[in-house]
C-alpha cells in the first residue's frame, strides 16, 4: 500500500509542561567568589547556568557567557576586579522562575515579556520535590513548535489526525497522479449518545479514544485514521489498483467494523458501542470532496439498516463526473464563458471594526451543476496543471474590481485586496511581470495588493520562490504568510521569505476560547508578529467573544463569518456605499 503521512495516536506527546523539559543545575552560594565560579564554568563545559540561593531562599541565576565576559573584562582586567568579590554581586536576582507544572505555551508567553537582553536567558524550574532545575530558552521554543505542529494535525482528545490533517492527505493522494486506489472509510459510533447520556461525557471520552487507538491498530501504520468531529472517524488507505473491487471495500470495512464491535475491557460494558462503516474507493482520477461524501453516505445508508453493518461504493470518479464534469479540461472554458465568480470575504480593523481590506476568493458558476466550491474543482485544476491560468485570472478579476471601487468610493473604499497564490504560479517564471501588468491595468498602486502564500507548500518550494517575491515586495506589494501556525508551517518561513505579514489559523483563533494552548499560541504569534514588525490578522472568527478576545490581546486584524461572509462583488458594494463611521452592518454589536 502506498505511504501517507499517518499519525500514531499511540505515540508519546510532545512534552506539554515545563518539568517534562528541565534538567539539574548546581545551586551554589551567593558567598562564594567569582574565583570559585569561574573555576567550576571550567570544569563544567557543559554547564550553561548555575542558580544561586541565599540562606533566607531568594534565588538568582548566573549565565555563563555573560560571566565569562565580566570576568575577562575590559583590557583583560575583568579577573582582577572581580575574583575575589561574591558571587552575588555578578547574580541576576529576577531570573524567569518557573513552576513545574506550567504549561509550555504559558512558559515561552513569560519568556517574551523578558527584557530582550534576557529573553534567551536559561529559566528556573520549581521541581514538585522543592528542588531546582533548569530548562534553556530554545528548548521552550522548540517545545512549543513542536506542540504548534501536533495540534495543526492531531485530534486533542484522541491523539489521532484532525479533520484538517485528514483533508489534507485526502486531497494529496487524490492529486499525487501515482495510480494507487484512494480508499475513505467513514465510521460512526451507533451508541455514543446513549453512553454520555447513561454514564457522562467523560465515559463518552474515554469511548472515544478506545474507539481511535483499535481503528489505528486495525487500518495499520500505513493509513491516517482522523476523528472529523464528535463520534465519527475516517479512515484513509492507498492500495494497488487493481484493489479498486467491491471486496477489497467490504473486507476493510469489516476489518474496522470486527474492531469497534469487540469490546474494550478497559472501558465499562455499558460504554460499548458498536459502529456503522461507509467505504468507498475513487476511481483513476478521484475527486477528494466526491470520496469522502460518498463514504459518508455510505455510512448512512449502514446506519440505516440498523448500524453495526458495512456499505461500500466503488468507482467515485464515474459518479462524480456525472455531477461535476472535470474542472481541468473545463477552467478554459469556464473562463471564456464567464463562469468563473469572486466572492470577498472584509477583513476588519478590530479597534473600530472598519473594512481595512478584503480577500477573493473564486467560485464556479458551472451551467449545468450550479455553483461549484473551490474543493470541488481546484483538484482536477491542479492535475491539469492549470493553477497558474486560473490564478492569473483571479488575481486580474479582483484587481479590475478593487480598482473599480476605488474610483467610485475614494477614501470609503477597502485599503488592501488579498489575492491567494499557488506554489505552482510562485515556481513559474513571470510572477512580477503578472502581478504588475494587473496593477497597471486596473490603476492601483502596489501597496493596495497583498499575496498571500499558500501555507500547505513546503519550505523547500517557497525558498525556490523568494527570488520572485523579492522583486514583487520591491515594487511595493506585501507578502502575507497564510495560516500561520498549522500544517507545515514553521517559524522558519519568518526568516527565509520576504513576508509583510501573517494570518494566525483559524484552528488556533477558534479554539483559544476554551484551550489555554491554542490561547497561548494566538497571544504568541501576535506579539511575534508586532515584534517583527508584521501586519497579523487572526481567521476564523466566528463569535463576538472572539473578537472581543483578539481586542483584549491585541490582535490588529481579523477576518470571519463573524466579522463578514464572503459576498459577491455588488452586494459588498452596496455595502461599502451604505457604511457610515459606525460598525459595518453585518456585524452584531458586542458593546
Amino acid at each position: 500500500m502506498g505511504q501517507v503521512a499517518a499519525i500514531d495516536p499511540l505515540a508519546p506527546a510532545a512534552p506539554a509542561v515545563v518539568g517534562e523539559l528541565a534538567g539539574p543545575l548546581p545551586v551554589v552560594s551567593p558567598l562564594i567568589s567569582c574565583a570559585d565560579l569561574d573555576q567550576l564554568f571550567r570544569l563544567r563545559p557543559d554547564l550553561s547556568s548555575v542558580a544561586v540561593q541565599e540562606a533566607g531562599g531568594r534565588v538568582g541565576l548566573v549565565m555563563r557567557d555573560p560571566f565569562t565576559h565580566l570576568m575577562s573584562g575590559p583590557y583583560g582586567y575583568g579577573r582582577a576586579l572581580w575574583e575575589k568579590l561574591p558571587v552575588a554581586a555578578a547574580t541576576d536576582w529576577d531570573p524567569l522562575l518557573l513552576a513545574a507544572g506550567m504549561s509550555v505555551s504559558h512558559a515561552c508567553a513569560g519568556l517574551r515579556r523578558r527584557a530582550r537582553s534576557a529573553r534567551y536567558h536559561d529559566a528556573l524550574v520549581r521541581m514538585p520535590d522543592g528542588t531546582l532545575g533548569r530548562v534553556s530558552a530554545a528548548r521552550l521554543f522548540d517545545a512549543l513548535a513542536q506542540i504548534m505542529a501536533e495540534q495543526a494535525v492531531r485530534d486533542t482528545l484522541t491523539g489521532v489526525a484532525n479533520r484538517a490533517h485528514f483533508l489534507d492527505q485526502l486531497g494529496r493522494a487524490c492529486a499525487d497522479g501515482s495510480g494507487q486506489a484512494v480508499l475513505v472509510a467513514y465510521v460512526d459510533l451507533d451508541k455514543m449518545k446513549q453512553v454520555n447520556d447513561a454514564l457522562g461525557h467523560d465515559a463518552g471520552d474515554r469511548l472515544l479514544r478506545s474507539a481511535a487507538r483499535r481503528l489505528a491498530v486495525a487500518a495499520g501504520a500505513a493509513s491516517v485514521v482522523a476523528r472529523l468531529g464528535g463520534d465519527e472517524f475516517a479512515v484513509l488507505i492507498r492500495l494497488p489498483p487493481a484493489a479498486r473491487s467491491v471486496d477489497m471495500a467490504l473486507s476493510v470495512g469489516e476489518t474496522l467494523r470486527a474492531a469497534l464491535a469487540e469490546p474494550d475491557p478497559r472501558l465499562p460494558p455499558e460504554a460499548h458501542s458498536r459502529a456503522s462503516v461507509g467505504v468507498a474507493i475513487g476511481g483513476e482520477h478521484p475527486d477528494a470532496h466526491a470520496v469522502l461524501t460518498e463514504a459518508d453516505m455510505a455510512m448512512y445508508r449502514a446506519k440505516q439498516a440498523g448500524g453495526d453493518t458495512v456499505r461500500v461504493v466503488v468507482e467515485v470518479e464515474g459518479l462524480l463526473r456525472a455531477r461535476h464534469p472535470a474542472a481541468g479540461r473545463g477552467l478554459a472554458r469556464a473562463i471564456e464563458k464567464l463562469e468563473l465568480r469572486l466572492h470577498y470575504q472584509p477583513i476588519i480593523r478590530v479597534r473600530d471594526r472598519a473594512i481595512d481590506g478584503v480577500e477573493a476568493l473564486v467560485r464556479w458558476q458551472h451551467p449545468e451543476q450550479g455553483r461549484l466550491s473551490p474543493e470541488q474543482f481546484l483538484p482536477d485544476v491542479a492535475r491539469a496543471g492549470l493553477l497558474p491560468d486560473l490564478d492569473r485570472w483571479v488575481l486580474e478579476a479582483a484587481c479590475a474590481d478593487f480598482g473599480g471601487w476605488s474610483a467610485e468610493l475614494g477614501d470609503r473604499a477597502p485599503r488592501h485586496l488579498n489575492v491567494n497564490i499557488s506554489a505552482e504560479t510562485l515556481l513559474a517564471d513571470g510572477l512580477e511581470a503578472m502581478v504588475m501588468e494587473a496593477l497597471h491595468n486596473a490603476g492601483l498602486a502596489p501597496d493596495r495588493l497583498r499575496l498571500e502564500l499558500p501555507e500547505s507548500a513546503e519550505l523547500s518550494v517557497l525558498t525556490g520562490a523568494v527570488p520572485q517575491l523579492a522583486a514583487v515586495r520591491g515594487q511595493g506589494v506585501a507578502i502575507m504568510l497564510d495560516d500561520m501556525g498549522a500544517g507545515l508551517s514553521t517559524l522558519r518561513h519568518l526568516s527565509v521569505l520576504p513576508v509583510t505579514g501573517i494570518k494566525i489559523d483559524q484552528l488556533f483563533v477558534s479554539g483559544m476560547l476554551d484551550n489555554r494552548n491554542d490561547h497561548a499560541v494566538v497571544r504568541l504569534l501576535s506579539d511575534l508578529g508586532h515584534n517583527l514588525g508584521l501586519t497579523v490578522t487572526a481567521e476564523g472568527v466566528e463569535t463576538a467573544e472572539h473578537l472581543a478576545e483578539l481586542r483584549r490581546l491585541g490582535v490588529p486584524h481579523a477576518q470571519g463569518y463573524y466579522t463578514g461572509r464572503p459576498q459577491p462583488p455588488d452586494r459588498l458594494l452596496d455595502t461599502l456605499q451604505a457604511m457610515l463611521p459606525e460598525p459595518a452592518p453585518w456585524l452584531a454589536a458586542t458593546g
